[in-house]
Order: C-alpha cells, then structure tokens, then sequence
C-alpha cells in the first residue's frame, strides 16, 4: 500500500468504516510516515469542524419549571432552639413548684376553712406536684429523650379547660392577676410542644422524620424501614447517592483544556513532536 491507500484509510476510519485490520496498518504507517501523519491530523481537525457546529438557542423552559415544581417548600423550623425554650420552661414550672411547697408550709397547721375535705395547704401541695410534673415533662423532652407528643393531648385539654375557669374566676374577681401570669408558662410550654412536634414531624429529634431503630436501620415512626438507608446506615442501591457516571477521553480532556486533538490522538495514535 502507497501513501494513496493509508490517507483513503484515514479518512476511512475518520468516518468510522476502516476495518480493524486497516486501523493497524494505518498506526503502523504513521509512526514512518512524516507526511501522511500530518494528513492525518488535517483530516481530523476537518472532520471536527464538519461535525460541530454552534449551539442553538433552545426555549425557555425556567417558567415551565418552575410552575410544574410548585411553590417552594416552607422553611423548617429547627429543633435546637426549641428545647432549649422548652428547658427554660421546664426550669420555670420547677422554680413554681418550689414556691408552692414553701408557701403551703406557711398554712400548715392554721385554721382555714376546707373545700372538698382539703386545706388551703394541701391544695397549694397537689398544685405544686402538678407544677413539678409539668417541669419534669418539659424537661424529659427538652433533653430529646422523651417525644412532644406524648405531651400535647394532656396538655392540652388542660390549658383549655384552665383558660376557660380562670376566665370565670377572673371575672369575678376569685384570682389575682399575678396568678394568672403564672399560667403563661404552661400555655407557652404547650405552644413550644407543638412547634417542636412540627419541627421533628416523628416527634423523636429527626428532622427527616426518621429514627435509627436498634438494628441500626433507618425506620419512620411507624417503625416502616427508609428504602434509601442500608442497615450500616448508607445509602443503599434502591436509594443510593451517586455521581453520573463520566467517561474521559482524549477529546473531552483536551477540548476542556483549551486545545483541540489531533487526528493522530483521536484515532489513538501517539502525539509525535
């Protein structure tokens, strides 16, 4: 074969249809041939050039978008600062408590009248134990070891129907006002129940809603396993995080790169100075 035959063999395997056979020879060739390597490389910037063109402009699909997408979602609010509130609380219906018992210790003994078969003392003490109940329930979840929810229903049947009495006593003028300041902190204590049950959605701490269960898997408060968690706490393959796949070659290196191959590193050939 002639310098003829290896550039119509080139141009052959520039479009794809040399034989593997042709495609060696032809290797072989330019490692000898000065010239028809550099017809080589020509043919190949020319058939880069034939085979690429500007990119044209597509529609605009960002509207499109972002209306099929939908509004976006809502900030979430983030557990931290909620317990650390509700622990303020805690430490406030504590310090309430502490004030009952020692106020009920002033009336111990005296003469006072009796509602319900009870002193004024004795009643200041079961107001006082619901005080320190409280403080321990706030506490319990503040510290992420208990769930709000377990504390919302109580409470708030009792902040309701406590609201509604001391609106009756305060009409009729049975309680201070400084008394009914001291049940902001219960009404408040429910409101950061309910904010931090939003916030964990499973109630446990998890932002996603999902807690580790003992086997160490991924499972939602109805203890249903997360099909995008391992049991070693990845990913597994039905929800896998993963990378698109990239396949580098010469071209796309040498194109990012600023420099376009030649005809000789397209085709596999080694680059030659």
């Amino acid at each position: 074969m002639g310098c003829l035959e290896f550039r119509n063999a080139i141009s052959a395997r520039l479009d794809g249809e040399a034989s593997p056979a042709e495609a060696a020879a032809v290797d072989a060739h330019l490692e000898t041939c000065a010239d028809c390597a550099e017809f080589a490389d020509r043919a190949a910037r020319v058939n880069r050039l034939l085979r690429t063109r500007p990119a044209e402009p597509g529609p605009d699909l960002i509207d499109t978008v972002l209306a099929a997408a939908g509004p976006a979602p809502r900030r979430r609010l983030h557990p931290a600062p909620l317990r650390i509130a509700l622990g303020a609380i805690g430490f406030g219906q504590f310090a309430l408590a502490v004030s009952g018992i020692v106020a009920a210790g002033h009336h111990a003994g005296a003469d006072e009248d009796r509602l319900a078969g009870a002193g004024l003392a004795h009643l200041t003490h079961e107001s006082a134990a619901w005080n320190l109940a409280l403080a321990i329930g706030f506490l319990w979840v503040a510290t992420g070891t208990g769930r709000p929810s377990g504390l919302v229903p109580l409470l708030s049947g009792f902040v309701g129907v406590l609201t509604v009495l001391s609106v009756l006593d305060a009409a009729r003028g049975g309680v201070e006002p400084g008394r009914l300041v001291a049940h902001s902190l219960v009404v408040a204590g429910l409101v950061l129940l309910l904010l931090l049950q939003r916030a964990t959605r499973g109630g446990d701490g998890d932002e996603l809603g999902f807690h580790r269960s003992g086997t160490g898997r991924a499972t939602d408060a109805g203890g249903r396993r997360d099909p995008g968690a391992s049991p070693a706490g990845g990913s597994s393959p039905g929800g896998r995080d993963t990378l698109p796949r990239i396949t580098p070659t010469a071209n796309v290196i040498a194109v990012t790169a600023g420099s376009a191959p030649s005809g000789r590193e397209r085709n596999g050939c080694p680059a030659t100075a």
